[in-house]
């Protein structure tokens, strides 16, 4: 057998680990998600993209988290955070900023 017909350990991709919410902002980002990207179950550490999330998903999504804890989230948030255990701490920070801290017209 050659060296290009045998499967290399370090060039497979890691396996998924499913690691569940922590706290109470990851399991409500999690319910939303799922429930926008029609997957079971959802961990802190799924990539957005990954999952399926494209820029429609990210529309409805924002939307349900400005229901849910009264922040506006720009739409481009995706771009830079792509993972629940990124986006929670964000949340976290707005839903404690003063109203009208937040606006959706960032990138």
């Amino acid at each position: 057998m050659s060296d290009d017909s045998l499967i290399k350990r370090f060039q497979l991709p890691l396996p998924c680990r499913y690691v569940e919410p922590r706290t109470a902002t990851e399991a409500r980002l999690a319910k939303i998600w799922a429930s926008v990207l029609s997957v079971d179950r959802i961990g802190v550490d799924d990539g957005y993209l990954d999952l399926g999330g494209d820029s429609l998903h990210a529309e409805v999504i924002c939307d349900l988290i400005e229901e849910a804890f009264g922040i506006a989230l720009p739409l481009g948030i995706f771009a830079e955070v792509s993972t629940i255990a990124a986006l929670a701490p964000i949340v976290d920070s707005l839903t404690r900023a003063p109203r009208g801290s937040s606006s959706r017209s960032g990138a």
